[in-house]
């Protein structure tokens, strides 16, 4: 696919940030998730009006201010001086139809190229956004923001709020974000005794299989009790054992990690519309190379993981609680014991739950939803909302030699799509 990047502008915010707002401190999850960008790509059948686009973006950049900052490195902080939010006018060349790609995993060319890159510049914008048309009148909104300042449910926070501003032309309430996150967790000098970018291993050529589990099939796999997401991740993470088994020639210890959203799960809720860093990583239990585990018994760990993870985290915004030494000691807890040598580490990211389909800027809502290109130093999968609601995605990320094996398994032949 042959896309051609015709103009790249800065948008900056209608009105000038106030001057109290113009230092925004980074959090202290902030300062320790792992340095990337998140990016998600909406197609739409009817190509949206740029100028449109353009004028709201500028109407939310009010509220979402520190998207159009830069990150300043030795503060910690995010200098909101209105330096504007990239977005780029982009299209396809050829007979390419945005329903060509549905269900295709190749978004590297939909997606900015500040995507694959750092925020560390003076000039590198936390926000980046690539409209690319196609000739049969539709189009692929592409939005990319630094991991850094943001996680996916901040991400969807924004989407709503733009997409609202552009629809009613501001003529509805805004989408309020709340930036408190980073005074409730403010920085502290604390490295976990260990940095959170190397506990990813080395950095590897990644292949991407996408599944799809529909709705009969997550009825066959699922009980009243058990989520479909749950039981696509089981059947997934039991696949991976039998391929890391075979890669390894022995059995591997072996654990399940899965980031919490923990806005509304907080002894003390979370700001409405907290934007920032707020999702946690949890751990199954260690489960040993000689234990034998079935779909069932992998659907109860996953589930057992993800309480454990939410009650460990619980008190991080009590008052009478230090957050930052609640998230210190789990982390340290967990690095201790996951991160041992021979233990395979099984890795999932929960996407379904966000309203990526119901993202529409006036033209409709988008046909398809996918991921930007991963970039993961081991096995990762995202779990994504399919259009009609009741079936799963799974985006699966492994090392190019690995997914050859990985699509020769039985199981997972039956969800190829």
């Amino acid at each position: 696919m042959n896309i051609n990047q015709i103009n790249t502008k800065l948008i900056k915010p209608i009105t000038p940030t106030p001057q109290n707002l113009k230092n925004y401190h980074i959090s202290f999850l902030d300062q320790h998730v792992v340095k990337k960008y998140i990016a998600v790509v909406l197609y739409y059948q009817s190509a949206p009006d740029n100028g449109r686009l353009e004028d709201s973006l500028a109407e939310t950049l009010v509220h979402f201010y520190p998207l159009a900052g830069r990150y300043i490195k030795t503060d910690l902080t995010v200098d909101c001086s209105d330096q504007g939010a990239e977005f780029i006018e982009a299209e396809a060349r050829g007979d390419v139809r945005v329903t060509d790609l549905i269900g295709k995993t190749d978004t590297i060319h939909l997606c900015p190229e500040q995507y694959f890159g750092l925020d560390e510049g003076v000039d590198d914008p936390l926000l980046s956004i690539q409209v690319t048309r196609f000739s049969c009148g539709g189009a692929t909104i592409a939005v990319s923001v630094s991991h850094r300042v943001f996680d996916v449910s901040s991400l969807e926070t924004f989407l709503s709020a733009w997409s609202s501003a552009s629809k009613t032309g501001g003529g509805v309430a805004p989408v309020i974000p709340s930036f408190a996150l980073a005074s409730l967790l403010p920085n502290k000098d604390e490295k976990f005794g260990l940095d959170s970018n190397k506990c990813q291993g080395k950095e590897q050529k990644i292949a991407v299989k996408r599944l799809l589990f529909e709705k009969r099939a997550l009825t066959r796999l699922t009980s009243e009790r058990t989520s479909g997401v749950r039981a696509a991740c089981a059947v997934i993470a039991k696949a991976l054992i039998r391929l890391d088994r075979t890669t390894h020639g022995k059995s591997r210890d072996f654990v399940v990690f899965q980031p919490i959203n923990m806005r509304g799960r907080t002894g003390v809720p979370s700001p409405k519309n907290a934007c920032g860093n707020m999702s946690f990583g949890s751990f199954t239990r260690r489960v040993s190379a000689k234990e034998e585990v079935g779909i069932g018994e992998l659907v109860g760990l996953i589930g057992d993981g993800v309480r454990r993870g939410i009650a460990e985290y619980t008190e991080i915004l009590c008052p009478d609680r230090d957050g930052r030494d609640v998230i210190i000691h789990v982390r340290n807890k967990n690095i201790k014991e996951v991160f041992k040598s021979e233990t395979f580490v099984v890795s999932f990211t929960d996407w379904s739950k966000f309203g990526f389909y119901e993202v529409d800027f006036g033209w409709g809502r988008p046909i398809w939803s996918g991921v930007g290109p991963q970039r993961p130093r081991g096995n990762q999968t995202i779990m994504m909302r399919s259009k009609e609601g009741d079936g799963i995605e799974a985006w699966v990320h492994l090392n190019e030699d690995d997914m050859d094996l990985f699509e020769q398994d039985v199981e997972i032949k039956l969800f190829m799509s």
